[in-house]
């Protein structure tokens, strides 16, 4: 294998394609990159056996070969070259690397060894909006659990219903659901897709559209943009009926300043961290006060002005929650405004942006003590 390539695009191939090696020793093969021609393609593959990627960038190939290389080793010089052009052969097994005034050799390997990675798409795939994909994922991430000890939460839900596709996370504490506006044209079809590949997936910027396929030989989801093939196994399981927690009824429907709610939170988050993150909202007929407290610090009390479409019985309602996950949720909201609408005995609370009407976050309220 001997081929020019420039040094920006190589950067750029590595870098994303370094995301997917492996660290864990059991298998040396899995920390490499393997890199292939074909014809006027550098193609490079890496895996972890959970999720893979398949990358191509346009080079001059001089021979045709194919060779594997240490992901991280590769990865950490071609990110310090000069730009410019980049020369790559693969000599037995070693990768020459030379560029301006650098020459470097790097022991590689056998590609035999190398798992097969995906590289095409099945005839039943469907497309999406990649613009609209990704900026459905960045709204919903933050709610998927990191809690490896149920597996379940620790991936994003894709239902498939009537043409539509929606994407649902929760970590047992919060829940998040956006329906895509795309119309897709597949059975009805629920699936559970690991965070980790979606990560990579919301970080695409790309104009073209995303194509994506089964396949259920292999319990693995496809995703093709451009040049780019990223896969991953599909979560296997029974993810928890999430509906059953969408109020349908309320007690409260107020709705407040975003920027202002912002900067409440973040004050009550000065004491609230001390005392497990826990800040109480307290809802009249007129304000939102936001009130945290710690035994060590001292406490804090912020008043702000609301409209309140619905009052029930209660001229006063009490509830408290984690701050951080109402942080989260004003990072996605784009209105100027967030409506919040409480449930009945405190069981739930909707945040809805209402400029994204396919948009819901609830948070579970923390229980006051004797409630």
């Amino acid at each position: 294998m001997k081929l020019t390539v420039l040094q920006e695009k190589l950067k750029n191939a590595v870098s994303l394609t370094s995301h997917f090696i492996s660290v864990k020793a059991q298998l040396p093969i899995l920390s490499n990159i393997l890199l292939k021609t074909d014809k006027s393609r550098l193609i490079l593959q890496a895996t972890n056996l959970e999720t893979s990627i398949s990358t191509s960038i346009g080079a001059k190939i001089e021979t045709e070969g194919e060779i594997t290389v240490n992901g991280k080793v590769l990865n950490e010089l071609v990110s310090n070259l000069q730009s410019g052009q980049v020369e790559l052969e693969a000599v037995k097994e070693q990768l020459k690397i030379t560029s301006n005034n650098f020459k470097s050799n790097i022991l590689g390997s056998n590609t035999s060894d190398f798992p097969i990675v995906p590289n095409t798409l099945s005839k039943d795939s469907f497309t999406l909006k990649t613009s609209e994909f990704t900026n459905s994922l960045a709204k919903i991430l933050f709610a998927v659990s990191s809690d490896e000890t149920r597996p379940i939460l620790t991936g994003v839900l894709f239902v498939f219903l009537k043409g539509r596709l929606s994407l649902v996370s929760t970590d047992g504490f919060r829940l998040t659901e956006i329906q895509l506006k795309t119309k897709i044209d597949i059975p009805d079809l629920k699936i559970i897709v690991p965070k980790t590949i979606l990560n990579e997936i919301s970080k695409l910027t790309n104009n073209e559209d995303t194509e994506v396929s089964f396949d259920k030989q292999n319990n693995q989801i496809i995703f093709k943009i451009e040049d780019t093939v990223l896969s991953s196994r599909i979560i296997e399981g029974e993810f928890p009926d999430y509906q059953k927690i969408i109020p349908t009824s309320s007690i409260a429907t107020i709705n407040v300043d975003k920027n202002e709610l912002e900067k409440a939170i973040k004050l009550a988050s000065v004491f609230a961290r001390d005392s497990g993150k826990i800040i109480k909202l307290r809802i009249n007929s007129e304000e939102l006060i936001i009130n945290a407290e710690s035994s060590a610090s001292g406490n804090q009390e912020t008043s702000l002005g609301i409209r309140r479409e619905e009052l029930g019985d209660e001229k006063e309602i009490d509830i408290m929650f984690n701050y951080s996950f109402i942080e989260d949720i004003l990072k996605v909201v784009t209105d100027d405004e967030v409506k919040i609408i409480i449930a009945p005995d405190n069981k739930a609370c909707k945040f809805l942006d209402s400029k994204s009407s396919n948009l819901l976050h609830i948070i579970m309220p923390i229980k006051i003590q004797n409630q």
